[in-house]
């Protein structure tokens, strides 16, 4: 799969801006505030909706229009065309987007379409932040990977959502604690799928990180992904009795406390110690980066498809040698979008053709190629 064209207008800081790319390496380099990362934003938008950076969707609006388009053709893909156009009003947002100027009206019949992978500064986070976050990622790879992923859990959201309102109408005395028996049984259904799907992935996927990252650090222990969760059996049945014992927790908390939207990933070497506890900073933005390759790859074996490779100013955050075994990683997996500060990268790369693009002030004012 190869991006050839990008199309933006009053997207971010460009009022419009028309990019066809280098099927193989693309260099986008400029000054910080130039407007590198908002190309790549766009692209990120186009293949997942939205921003990487978790920007509102009126965030993506120039500050002299009310509204922002977007656009990508694709080769070597069974769709061609995606768009994205969004109006805002004085009240809320209004999103459009097609498929090959079909108007696509469920988030999960575009999602997956466009692959992308994209590595950031803020890739650390999965490692270092909260179980919500890693949660997010792996749900998000999930869904690419998976047809139906993204319809269960929004079932399953509207499902717990649904209990926990109950549970607090029951804490005020306001129901009957025998309405909870046909939500225990349809969130133990859905709970039920989303923990197998889950830990079905992650036993897959964590192969691939555990391997990858020994081929970025070279001399650490390897590291694998654990999938915890807080229920002890992933059938429903079980899973309906587990959280039937636990009601009175629960509507003393006027929320479920155990379940899929609890759960957690966990890091750990060989020896059965956590990795988040002894790791450098430099061995955790290994293994940050060791999980986005290992997205690739895991997309690349269930779809047939390589994902395009979208690489956000990271370089600044590695050493020498942890950043020349990435380069080497990435130069065989299909087409590479950078962005840098300084094209020294660009300028030294021998080993294939390149285009680099330098970005000032919401205009490419430079545009080369090699090759």
């Amino acid at each position: 799969m190869i991006i050839d064209t990008l199309k933006m207008i009053n997207f971010r800081n460009y009022k419009e801006l028309n990019i066809n790319f280098s099927p193989r390496i693309n260099f986008i380099t400029g000054k910080n505030g130039a407007g590198k990362t908002n190309i790549i934003e766009a692209l990120s938008f186009i293949s997942n909706l939205k921003s990487f950076r978790n920007a509102a969707d009126y965030d993506m609006i120039n500050w002299n229009s009310n509204s922002s388009y977007c656009s990508s053709t694709v080769i070597g893909n069974e769709f061609e065309k995606f768009e994205i156009g969004i109006i805002k009003d004085l009240k809320n947002i209004k999103k459009k987007i097609k498929i090959d100027d079909n108007d696509i009206k469920r988030v999960s019949d575009y999602y997956g379409k466009l692959l992308t992978v994209i590595f950031s500064p803020s890739d650390i986070d999965i490692i270092n932040g909260t179980p919500d976050l890693r949660r997010r990622y792996f749900d998000s790879v999930i869904s690419k990977i998976i047809p139906g992923y993204i319809d269960e859990l929004n079932k399953f959201k509207t499902i717990i959502n649904s209990r926990n309102a109950l549970l607090k109408k029951i804490r005020e005395k306001l129901s009957d604690i025998r309405e909870l028996d046909i939500w225990d049984k349809m969130y133990s259904d859905k709970a039920s799928v989303i923990f197998k799907k889950r830990e079905s992935f992650i036993n897959e996927y964590s192969s691939f990180f555990s391997n990858i990252y020994m081929d970025i650090s070279k001399e650490e222990l390897p590291v694998s992904i654990f999938y915890n969760s807080s229920l002890k059996s992933s059938e429903a049945l079980s899973i309906y009795n587990e959280i039937k014992k636990n009601r009175s927790n629960d509507i003393k908390r006027g929320s479920t406390s155990l379940g899929p939207q609890r759960d957690d990933y966990n890091f750990k070497n060989k020896r059965g110690f956590d990795f988040t506890r002894y790791a450098s900073q430099g061995q955790r933005r290994t293994a940050a980066i060791a999980l986005k390759i290992s997205e690739f790859e895991i997309i690349k074996k269930a779809k047939n498809k390589k994902s395009v490779i979208l690489v956000d100013d990271i370089f600044s955050e590695l050493d020498e040698k942890r950043r020349y075994n990435m380069l080497d990683l990435l130069i065989e997996k299909g087409q590479l979008i950078f962005t840098m500060v300084n094209s020294d990268i660009a300028s030294d790369w021998n080993k294939s053709s390149y285009k680099e693009f330098s970005v000032n002030n919401g205009f490419i004012s430079d545009e080369k190629y090699k090759g």
